[in-house]
């Protein structure tokens, strides 16, 4: 439940958007992701735009286009909601920082957070454990990703990239990718390191790269999307469950 210091209609659409959903704060080993599409949301960009951070207005108002403006606003609005939510917190006093390398932190919470939207559409992660990497993509893809497979695959992925034809080998690179973005994201590290230099697999604890060897090891599930849509989350092995919520 949100503070009773918060009085905008958009954090108290948020509000009622998460008890419909039946978000609740992450208890200890547990991690919650918040699936939405941002566009029915942009009437209350203004009420949002009032959360963002410094920072994160310049970023908005960089972007040329309106869709990108206003799914930005929307995603980081709604995401500093879910945060107030899961601390008892009113969402414009959250303290959300990010490391040298973009990680998003949440210092002294005990929560580690995620976020990520392509197109109109928005995941939020929060868990109560040392990290946590979302990453969600539309397909089919506006990247042509056959030419991406070099970069994106270890020889091991790529071999098995290869005897896949047509759609289905573009649907599997682009569940590697957000794999691979998600785990990433978890480490702390970012595409500052080359995502073929990672195994991304489904079974099991993946360790972390050399330059993030002091992170812990993660795993890797496959989120259950809206049709048109991929997504996969990578938690620590501290976070012991997650759950998916859809508003």
């Amino acid at each position: 439940m949100l503070p009773k210091t918060t009085f905008s209609r958009f954090t108290h659409r948020v509000a009622a958007a998460l008890r419909a959903c039946r978000f609740a704060p992450p208890a200890a080993g547990e991690a919650r992701v918040i699936v939405f599409d941002s566009a029915p949301w942009w009437p209350l960009r203004e009420d949002a735009a009032s959360l963002l951070s410094t920072y994160e207005a310049g970023r908005a108002a960089r972007f040329r286009h309106a869709l990108d403006h206003d799914t930005y606003t929307i995603a980081h609005a709604f995401w500093r909601v879910a945060l107030g939510a899961a601390l008892n917190s009113d969402p414009a006093a959250v303290e959300l920082v990010r490391s040298a390398h973009g990680q998003p932190l949440l210092p002294d919470s005990g929560l580690c957070t995620s976020l990520s939207h392509s197109g109109t559409m928005v995941a939020v992660a929060i868990a109560r454990g040392a990290a946590i990497g979302v990453d969600i993509e539309g397909f089919p893809s506006r990247t042509p990703l056959h030419d991406l497979t070099g970069a994106l695959c270890t020889p091991q992925e790529a071999a098995a990239m290869s005897e896949l034809d047509g759609e289905a080998r573009s649907r599997a690179l682009l569940d590697l990718w957000t794999r691979k973005e998600a785990l990433l994201k978890a480490f702390g590290v970012g595409l500052r390191v080359p995502p073929s230099t990672i195994e991304a697999h489904l079974d099991g604890l993946i360790d972390p790269p050399d330059e993030a060897k002091d992170a812990p090891s993660c795993r890797l599930f496959s989120l259950s999307m809206p049709v048109g849509w991929l997504g996969s989350l990578a938690i620590t092995g501290d976070i012991e469950h997650y759950s998916l919520h859809h508003l």
